[in-house]
């Protein structure tokens, strides 16, 4: 098997969290469109009408795995950048996701 596959990529634990806080958004956002939110992001609205939910999921799904590798891309020049970026992009979703939970909790409970 090639090392590639089997060795641990750079900010790897950094870069699960952030996929994991990006997840969190997408459920989140379905709970409060399931109970008669709107997406308030212009552009991920546009793909929600235009192709559906499954289409944000895309869209969402594509700009996580681009700031994914861009912090790769900047890992190989500067650790510390890489996880700069992924700290503050994580901690950006993340207050989103906690926004998110308290519109459901205060508005929709």
């Amino acid at each position: 098997m090639p090392s590639f596959l089997t060795r641990k990529l750079p900010l790897q634990d950094e870069t699960t969290v952030f996929i994991l806080v990006n997840v969190l958004d997408i459920f989140m956002t379905y709970i409060l469109l399931r109970f008669g939110a709107i997406e308030a992001n212009p552009i991920a609205n546009f793909f929600l009408h235009r192709f559906g939910f499954n289409g944000m999921i895309f869209f969402k799904l594509a700009i996580t795995a681009g700031v994914c590798v861009i912090a790769q891309v900047i890992a190989a020049e500067s650790i510390a950048k890489a996880k700069g970026l992924l700290a503050v992009g994580t901690l950006l979703v993340g207050l989103v996701v906690a926004y998110s939970t308290y519109l459901f909790i205060t508005k929709i409970l």
